[in-house]
């Protein structure tokens, strides 16, 4: 039966409709003159309620395309609704919910059945919860006006429909109590039959959403409140929590959106820059995440990560943006606009299944249930798959390469070295990715035999060699390694006119310590071509270390050719001083 609950107030069959009037019959709800009750309130709930669980709910992803909605259960049944939405879907346990055309519908999350039907009363969809038996759905104003709340049985008959006097966040339903957030920082717990308010939460954190996850139902937004025995310190800082390590990813992604918003039908940027995680509760200690395991998604990327301390456990590169996702036991289900559905193991970070749907999507929806991802071995090493996505050539991509150039470095792989090389090396790589690649391999310790095989290339336009090799770094982190294999390649890089000053001043920099008597003749070339000619300060300064290095390397007949430079008044002041300051060479430093 279809009911237009808010065409007129109707008292019968315990339905409550406040719509013509004031929210009289929600009584105290909402009401802000509302007394801290140090969370006995609630904390009495919970008890009452220790034993209703929210069913899991079916598996189901569901994307909007242009002629409406399409959906694949994680099991592969396939259904479709047609129609214009004016909000995105919302999935709730076995319920998909959808507001256009004037109606707010509710589908069967595993055959795309219809439910029930109602009037929005002008309003779309932004959050809505589900118990089994009831669904409650938080409608926003479209063009102004307040928001609506609706509790509706499954059999389509309204129990409660009600325009709060506060705006109301996305509720859940456990038990049949209706958990409704308003003023971010309240929860009230309203009675799905009469409409009366049994306990209301007051935390002292961001909450816009109720939601059941998992093996439980949480408040908040950008950090979820569990509904536990703790939940009554919530009022004083206390409480479950389940918080996502702090660390910057690229594009900042949100967790859950506010619960006070509704999505268009599109997915925008903000979609496509999100966090996915699954907590699960841990008794009286608190709480934890699936797998210790979140997934972060940057369009094209997806990466997951440590629940404990964000470090990137593996990379993966999308075939189109990710769209949307979620959380499931063992892993991520995401969604990308081309259609594919990619189950993700959370640990390895491979593809485990994948299912399709018909694209291209706007948007996208997914919700877990009860499905358990299908581990899946990892079929490459973390460095592996971070350089195929750093060697990606989408610049729309750079803030995520950048963000996983960080996590690179930090791997001892050799081939991390090569990597890099190649990066700072190729000619069409954005300007800041090759200045981090290079800016990596001064720091790398690893790798020496790759940066050997670098220096031995030289820039040859004929050769389709565009750029010469990164010498300044690989001479900072093979003086670092005392790799004195690299000298003959070095002292070869600094009379050689494709290199900048910066390179040339390191590579001399490098030589003051790793050159042989065998680089004298390239030294002494150097050092004849700059001394009285060199006009830039790296220049200067590898004049300097040159003159050092003839002066370690070269015995006598070194320190005597520095000597007479140094007479010489069109020779860098500089210079000069440099050479005045030099030692006589030891027999035990000489020629080394």
């Amino acid at each position: 039966m279809h009911l237009t609950a808010w065409a007129s107030c109707l008292g019968a069959m315990a339905m409550l409709t406040v719509a013509c009037g004031a929210g009289s019959q929600l009584g105290s709800a909402f009401s802000t003159e509302w007394q801290n009750d140090g969370g006995r309130s609630i904390a009495a709930l919970q008890r009452e309620l220790s034993a209703p669980t929210a069913p899991a709910g079916a598996g189901v992803v569901v994307g909007v395309n242009g002629a409406g909605v399409v959906a694949v259960t994680l099991s592969g049944q396939r259904w479709d609704r047609p129609g214009r939405l004016d909000s995105r879907p919302v999935i709730a346990g076995d319920v998909v919910l959808l507001s256009g055309g004037g109606r707010l519908t509710a589908l069967a999350a595993a055959t795309g059945a219809e439910l029930w039907s109602i009037e929005s009363g002008g309003r779309a969809l932004r959050g809505a919860g589900d118990d089994g038996q009831l669904t409650a759905a938080s409608l926003g104003a479209l063009n102004g006006g307040r928001s609506r709340l609706v509790v509706v049985e499954r059999s389509g008959a309204v129990r409660l429909s009600a325009e709060p006097e506060v705006e109301i966040g996305a509720p859940a339903v456990l038990g049949g109590v209706v958990f409704v957030p308003w003023a971010n920082q309240y929860v009230s717990a309203i009675d799905g039959a009469t409409g009366a308010e049994r306990g209301r939460l007051l935390t002292r954190r961001q909450v816009s959403r109720a939601l059941t996850l998992g093996d439980g139902l949480y408040f908040g937004e950008s950090e979820l409140l569990r509904f536990d025995e703790q939940v009554g310190q919530a009022a004083s800082g206390g409480g479950s929590l389940a918080v996502l390590p702090r660390r910057e990813f690229p594009g900042n992604p949100r967790w859950f959106t506010p619960g006070a918003e509704v999505l268009p039908p599109k997915a925008s940027a903000p979609d496509r820059v999100r966090r996915f995680a699954l907590p699960k509760g841990t008794g009286k200690s608190g709480v934890s995440f699936d797998g210790d395991r979140f997934a972060v998604t940057y369009f094209r990327v997806a990466m997951g990560a440590s629940a404990k301390d964000g470090v990137v456990r593996w990379a993966r590169s999308m075939p189109k943006d990710v769209l949307g996702g979620a959380a499931v036991s063992g892993g991520f289900v995401l969604c990308s606009e081309d259609g594919k559905v990619s189950v993700i193991d959370g640990q390895t970070g491979a593809e485990s299944a994948s299912l399709a749907l018909s694209g291209p999507l706007e948007s996208c929806e997914a919700h877990g249930g009860s499905y358990q991802v299908p581990s899946k071995a990892a079929e490459r090493t973390l460095a592996e798959q971070i350089t195929e996505i750093v060697a990606s050539r989408d610049a729309q991509m750079v803030p995520a390469q950048r963000f996983l150039m960080q996590e690179l470095v930090r791997l001892p792989d050799d081939s991390v070295t090569q990597a890099l090389i190649e990066l700072a090396t190729r000619p069409d790589a954005p300007p800041l990715l090759g200045k981090d690649a290079r800016e990596a391999l001064a720091g790398r310790r690893s790798g020496a035999e790759a940066m050997l095989a670098a220096l031995e290339r030289e820039y040859d336009f004929l050769e389709d060699v565009l750029l010469p090799p990164p010498v300044g770094p690989l001479a900072d982190a093979l003086l670092a390694m005392k790799e004195t294999r690299a000298a003959p390649a070095l002292a070869r890089h600094l009379n050689d006119p494709a290199n900048a000053a910066d390179d040339i001043m390191r590579a001399a920099r490098a030589l003051e310590q790793l050159a042989s008597a065998s680089e004298l003749s390239e030294l002494q070339t150097f050092f004849a071509l700059y001394r009285a000619t060199a006009v830039e300060a790296p220049i200067v300064q590898a004049t300097i270390s040159v003159a050092r290095a003839i002066a370690r390397t070269g015995g006598a007949e070194g320190l005597a050719l520095l000597r007479q430079a140094a007479k010489d008044p069109f020779t860098h002041v500089e210079v000069k001083e440099a050479i005045d300051a030099l030692e006589a060479p030891t027999e035990k430093t000489a020629g080394r």
